[in-house]
């Protein structure tokens, strides 16, 4: 038993595991060397760091999103919404404005998950023009 181990252990035995570790780190050090040669090129596309989120066009219609407003990384926006200043759209929410204009409006607030879809007789907005104040919540615990 203490043979078998000891023949594990062996001098040749190490010498093959390790020659695969020097080639590995000497193809590693030649890559890093042949990244610091490329340099960027001016024709190449800026990064966009909206994620997921996606703002969808529909024939003459096209999101209005404010520039203080929150929209999460993963929100649908489709044709005929506006999103006011100081409003919010949290994760998960689908506003569909195909049929219809869909306003969410000043400081007002759609919580996770929420799909918002305009019927054809009725837009949908929210939050201004509203007796109780400008703020509304949809979600849980939404008012109206």
């Amino acid at each position: 038993m203490a043979t078998s181990i000891a023949a594990r252990f062996s001098r040749k035995a190490a010498a093959s595991a390790f020659s695969g570790c020097r080639y590995v780190t000497a193809s590693r050090s030649f890559s890093a060397e042949a990244a610091k040669t490329i340099s960027p090129s001016s024709d190449r596309v800026k990064w966009d760091y909206r994620g997921q989120r996606k703002i969808i066009p529909l024939g003459q219609w096209v999101p209005k999103v404010a520039v203080d407003t929150y929209v999460a990384p993963n929100v649908v926006l489709a044709g005929q919404v506006t999103v006011n200043d100081g409003a919010s759209v949290w994760n998960g929410c689908v506003l569909r404005g195909d049929l219809n204009k869909i306003t969410v409006g000043f400081c007002s607030n759609v919580q996770e998950r929420c799909v918002i879809h305009a019927a054809w007789s009725s837009p949908t907005g929210g939050g201004h023009g509203r007796a109780g104040g400008s703020v509304r919540r949809v979600g849980r615990g939404g008012q109206g």
